[in-house]
C-alpha cells in the first residue's frame, strides 16, 4: 500500500458534527479532484479531537497541523495552499483561548454520570469480574 504525502483527519465528534462536516468533506475531495492531487491525500473522518469550542476541525499530517472554525471554503482554501504548497494556512490555524463557536459541549447523554449517593450505593454491592 503506497503511503501518501498528507493526511487529512475530519472530525466527526458530537460537537464538530453540527457544523455539517460532510459538507467540508465534500468540499475538500472536489477541490482535491480540481486540483488533480486526490491520489496525494488521505482523508479520514474522524472521531472527537478535543477542540469542541473552536467546531469544526480539521487536522493535517505530518505536522500534525491543527485547523479550526472552517467552512467549505476554508478547506478549499487549505487544500490550493497547505496541500499543494506545504504552507499551514494561517487565517484557519487553531488558537487556544478564542470565543467559543460550541457555547456548551455535548455531553455524551448515554453514560450520565452517577449521583454521589448512587456511586456510594454501588461500591457496596458485589462486583462481577471478567477473570
Amino acid at each position: 500500500m503506497e503511503k501518501k504525502p498528507y493526511r487529512v483527519h475530519v472530525c466527526c465528534g458530537p460537537n464538530c458534527t453540527q457544523f455539517r462536516p460532510k459538507e467540508l468533506l465534500t468540499a475538500l475531495e472536489e477541490e482535491l479532484r480540481a486540483l488533480g492531487i486526490e491520489d496525494d491525500v488521505s482523508i479520514q473522518l474522524s472521531a472527537c479531537r478535543n477542540r469542541c469550542e473552536q467546531s469544526p476541525s480539521v487536522n493535517v499530517y505530518p505536522g500534525p497541523v491543527f485547523y479550526n472554525r472552517l467552512t467549505p471554503e476554508g478547506v478549499r482554501e487549505i487544500a490550493r495552499q497547505h496541500l499543494t504548497g506545504g504552507e499551514p494556512v494561517q487565517a484557519w490555524l487553531f488558537r487556544p483561548g478564542g470565543r467559543p463557536t460550541v457555547p456548551r459541549p455535548i455531553k455524551d447523554t448515554n453514560w450520565p454520570a452517577p449521583k454521589r449517593d448512587e456511586a456510594e450505593a454501588d461500591s457496596d454491592k458485589k462486583r462481577w469480574r471478567w477473570w
